[in-house]
């Protein structure tokens, strides 16, 4: 099966206000560092690298060395990366719909911390606004 859709050259994401998971990312780059959701329970909730598309899962690689394939969605993207390049993941889960989501910088260094996921709070602002 052929592996598409992959870069090696550029800057790794972090989570912004448009992008939050690997799907929403428009090139993405070999190496991207992403917090698992997925269906495998045992490796859910792990730090992983992502590797490449496989037909349409995305393909992670672990510490351990294993690769799995996942729904891009279910891979979210870290808030911040240092400058040694180490990710940090700051995810919370929604007060609404329980959801599982990253933090942008500017969320996290906000007071308060959103408490709704970004779909729900856009649901509530259109019930209000």
């Amino acid at each position: 099966m052929p592996w598409v859709g992959t870069s090696s050259a550029g800057q790794f994401a972090c989570a912004t206000a448009s992008q939050r998971t690997l799907k929403d990312l428009r090139i993405k780059r070999k190496g991207q560092p992403v917090f698992v959701l997925g269906h495998v329970l045992s490796r859910k909730a792990q730090e992983a690298t992502f590797e490449a598309f496989n037909d349409r899962l995305a393909v992670v690689r672990f510490s351990d060395e294993a690769l799995v394939g996942y729904e891009p969605r279910e891979l979210l993207l870290p808030t911040e990366i240092d400058e040694q390049a180490v990710p940090y993941f700051e995810i919370r889960s929604c007060r609404s719909c329980e959801l599982l989501f990253p933090l942008t910088i500017e969320e996290l260094e906000s007071d308060p911390e959103p408490e709704q996921c970004p779909d729900c709070t856009s649901s509530s602002t259109e019930h209000t606004g």
